[in-house]
């Protein structure tokens, strides 16, 4: 079980320095004032906005729809200004795509703010977020007893493939639509938990 809130590393572009933020439970109504309510208030296009697959997200419904599921978790990454610079919906009881009868974790939603895009906003206002999210999924599938396994659909851009390839996960499957199912096998998975320390 991950103890939060929990203090983790990003990275500010603006001081081009190491900053903490809190790693903490997303609930709705922190959702409904520091995600739907801000994080497309910034100034970008509105075609370079529905290029986002997520711009048409809304986190305190998402969050609402599995409020009373225990198996559901929603996490975010807020900066010491209070805002939310990242978020997290996962599910801990998924079944492994590559290790046959083997539990791990799924992430349905995660997705970093815009204004931390460097895509969208040149420079962004922080580095490290979608990083520091997924990094608790494995860190709390391992807890779990589920051996940091951690596995997710990715929306169909280079961007979004490149970020989890980087990070070792595994194509499982892909679509016609573009849509990739990854997965961080075990071992993969310790390995980067004993080089950030965790075990």
């Amino acid at each position: 079980m991950l103890v939060l809130p929990d203090d983790i590393t990003i990275f500010d572009c603006e001081r081009q320095a190491p900053v903490r933020a809190k790693l903490v439970r997303l609930n709705r109504e922190l959702a409904a004032k520091e995600v739907d309510g801000t994080w497309w208030k910034i100034p970008v296009s509105k075609r370079a906005r529905e290029a986002e697959g997520d711009h048409h997200w809304e986190w305190r419904k998402l969050i609402g729809l599995h409020r009373s599921e225990l198996v559901w978790e929603a996490l975010a990454v807020q900066s010491t200004r209070g805002g939310v610079e990242g978020a997290s919906l996962y599910r801990v009881d998924a079944i492994s795509q590559i290790e046959s009868g083997e539990g791990a974790v799924f992430i349905d939603r995660l997705a970093v703010a815009p204004s931390n895009r460097p895509w969208l906003v040149n420079p962004p206002k922080y580095k490290g977020i979608g990083t520091a999210l997924l990094l608790a999924a494995v860190r709390h599938s391992y807890s779990l007893g589920l051996g940091g396994r951690v596995w997710l659909t990715s929306l169909p851009t280079e961007r979004t493939r490149d970020f989890y390839r980087k990070r070792g996960f595994r194509v499982i499957f892909e679509d016609e639509n573009g849509m990739i199912d990854f997965e961080l096998p075990t071992g993969v998975a310790q390995q980067w938990l004993e080089r950030e320390g965790y075990l």
